[in-house]
């Protein structure tokens, strides 16, 4: 039962990666289209959705969900799916954005970025695994 649930969980995450990474060309050309004056405000309104998301994925906990119904399962799942998504996307924004700011920061916001993301999804493994 665990086991196919937390592969059920890798499911979902390697789902999240694929979305996200089909959709940098879509949004890498939508920053591309903001006119470089624009980027700032931009950037400012990627950051509060993205600490409003962050605050959505990490209060909500696997241990109080009702993961013995399939509509538990079902709303758990999806709520983190949704949470880590948004969150992936609009890590992507942020770097596509800093990348035309601040080209010669790009590699080192990406790799940033990219630690981030895994302790999100870390954090989600470990808390989905908490549940007894």
């Amino acid at each position: 039962m665990v086991l196919n649930s937390f592969k059920k969980n890798i499911i979902k995450n390697a789902i999240i990666v694929i979305i996200a990474a089909s959709l940098w060309p879509v949004i890498a050309n939508s920053i591309n289209q903001i006119g470089l004056g624009q980027i700032s405000d931009f950037l400012l309104i990627i950051s509060m959705l993205l600490v409003t998301v962050c605050f959505a994925n990490f209060a909500f906990t696997y241990e109080k969900s009702k993961l013995d119904s399939m509509a538990g399962k079902l709303l758990s799942h999806g709520a983190t799916f949704t949470f880590i998504l948004l969150i992936a996307l609009l890590l992507e924004s942020i770097v596509l954005a800093v990348k035309i700011i601040y080209p010669s920061f790009y590699a080192i916001i990406f790799g940033f970025v990219i630690l981030l993301y895994i302790g999100i999804v870390l954090y989600d493994f470990w808390d989905f695994l908490r549940v007894k």
